[in-house]
């Protein structure tokens, strides 16, 4: 009897560690959800449907996008967090699930780094320093001895509290040791609208929101607050050019899923996504937009996501930003 009870355990205990890795090799045999944290219609929603119309050829499986905005990000974040690590779950997360939310808010109910497991990266993106056509700053120079002689005096638009166009404002005034008023939107739209009539101005933008604006001589692009020119602005100079390379500041994206989703799961969606990151037709659409792939798999991901956050809440900050 002894012995039967044994060799039930033993088998008991064989199929409990192989019944992951037979789920993992069927994986995966349904449709999977990309969660985005964002509303519709804007840069992270547009780059994820982008993604699961490439990913869904890849891995033989509708991927459906599902919005889930709020809370800058966390209330998508935590959904994922709480799924089943299964894989079938994913999160568009950025910087500012990952990391600088640790510091804007006070309430975060998950940890990031421990709650939710790096997959792949997605792609970097920086924002541009503008100016209305009609203010006197021709160069960040120009606009940075005007701060420096009347602090407070020069004002700049955010599309809210928290928001990258916010840090990175934040940013360049640490870097150069200035102050500026900062004049919060609800949403990007409103903000250029206001600098485009005078109202404000300067604001950190996207490219692919001010170029038009650019090329038409309504806004003035002082400099990119990435580490490289833009191709869409290829004579407008990085903060390091302009004498600031402490004010660089570049936003990120990837893909998550909860802690505990096994490992060969989390390598098959990695090798998908770097599939699609490194497609021609993909590169050459987020160029336009002023988007370039990181390159980064499954752990590394996760060290560089992890290495983030006190970078992040340092900027924080800076900034003085806090949420409710």
């Amino acid at each position: 009897m002894k012995h039967w009870s044994k060799t039930l355990l033993a088998v008991a205990a064989a199929a409990f560690l192989i019944a992951p890795q037979a789920r993992a090799q069927d994986y995966p045999s349904r449709s999977l959800t990309l969660v985005v944290p964002f509303a519709a219609a804007g840069i992270s929603d547009n780059q994820s449907r982008l993604l699961a119309r490439k990913l869904a050829d890849i891995l033989g499986q509708p991927v459906v996008v599902e919005n889930r905005p709020g809370a800058s990000g966390m209330i998508g974040a935590e959904a994922v967090a709480h799924a089943k690590p299964d894989g079938y779950t994913m999160l568009y997360g950025t910087h500012g699930t990952q990391a600088a939310n640790l510091a804007l808010f006070d309430n975060v109910r998950i940890d990031p780094p421990k709650d939710l497991r790096a997959v792949h990266s997605l792609f970097r993106q920086s924002t541009v320093l503008v100016a209305n056509a009609a203010t006197p700053y021709r160069s960040l120079d120009d606009l940075v001895q005007a701060a420096r002689q009347r602090p407070g005096s020069v004002n700049y638009a955010s599309a809210g509290s928290g928001t990258q166009t916010h840090l990175a404002a934040a940013k360049l005034q640490s870097a150069a040791g200035i102050s500026m008023t900062h004049v919060p939107y609800k949403g990007a739209g409103p903000a250029l609208s206001d600098v485009l009539a005078g109202n404000v101005e300067i604001m950190f933008s996207y490219p692919e929101s001010v170029s038009q604006h650019v090329a038409a001589g309504k806004l003035r692009a002082l400099a990119v607050a990435g580490t490289s020119r833009l191709d869409a602005m290829p004579t407008v100079p990085t903060m390091a050019e302009a004498g600031y390379p402490d004010a660089a500041l570049e936003g990120w994206s990837g893909v998550f899923v909860p802690a505990g989703t096994p490992d060969a799961v989390v390598a098959r969606l990695a090798d998908a996504i770097g599939q699609v990151t490194r497609a021609q037709d993909v590169v050459a659409a987020m160029a336009a937009i002023s988007s370039f792939p990181m390159g980064l798999s499954d752990r590394e991901f996760q060290r560089f996501a992890e290495d983030e956050v006190p970078r992040w809440k340092a900027v924080v900050r800076q900034s003085g930003a806090r949420l409710e």
